[in-house]
C-alpha cells in the first residue's frame, strides 16, 4: 500500500478486557494490528479498555475516560445513520432501577470488542455492524480476517494466516 493511502488511516480496538480469559481472539487481534502499524498499511492503532456500559449521567462527561467513550459512542452512532448500518452487540440504552435506594439510572451498553477505522479523522466503519445487504453482522475479527487476506493477496508468501476464533 503506498505511503500517501496508508498514512492518515487509524485503527482503534476497544475490549472489555485484555486478560487471557477473553480468549486469543484479541491477542491476535492486537498483533495483527501490529504487524499493519509495522508494515505502514496503518499510521497507528490504539487500544481501549471500557467497561460493559457507560453511564449517561452529566457528571460521567466531566471525567476525562467517560467523555472520551460517550463521545466515541455517538461518532460511531453517527457513522451508522450516515451508513444505512446498524451498530451490534451493544450501543443500546438501559434503563436499571434500583429497588433497594430506589433511583433509577441510564447507561448505554458497550460491546465486548469494536473496531473502528479512521481516515483523515473520519469514522471509516465500525465493527461489530451490520447492513441491509449482510445476513449477519461483521464482527471485529471478521474485520481483521478480511484485512490480512487483502495482504496476503498482495504478498501471500510472507504472511501469517489469522486463526479461527471458532
Amino acid at each position: 500500500m503506498s505511503e500517501n493511502a496508508s498514512s492518515s488511516k487509524r485503527m482503534e480496538l476497544y475490549v472489555r478486557s485484555l486478560s487471557s480469559g477473553t480468549g486469543v481472539q484479541v491477542e491476535t487481534m492486537i498483533d495483527r494490528l501490529e504487524e499493519f502499524t509495522t508494515e505502514g498499511e496503518v499510521e497507528e492503532y490504539t487500544v481501549t479498555v471500557w467497561g460493559s456500559r457507560v453511564s449517561t449521567d452529566p457528571a460521567v462527561a466531566r471525567t476525562d475516560a467517560g467523555a472520551t467513550i460517550r463521545e466515541r459512542v455517538a461518532e460511531f452512532k453517527q457513522w451508522a445513520t450516515e451508513c444505512g448500518a446498524t451498530l451490534e452487540g451493544g450501543f443500546d440504552r438501559e434503563t436499571i432501577h434500583s429497588a433497594i435506594t430506589g433511583e433509577t439510572h441510564e447507561f448505554i451498553s458497550l460491546p465486548s470488542v469494536a473496531l473502528a477505522c479512521r481516515r483523515d479523522g473520519e469514522v471509516e466503519w465500525v465493527v461489530p455492524s451490520a447492513t441491509a445487504e449482510e445476513a449477519t453482522p461483521t464482527t471485529p475479527m471478521d474485520r481483521i480476517r478480511a484485512l490480512n487476506n487483502e495482504r496476503q493477496e498482495s504478498e501471500p508468501s510472507d504472511r501469517a494466516a489469522v486463526p479461527s476464533d471458532d
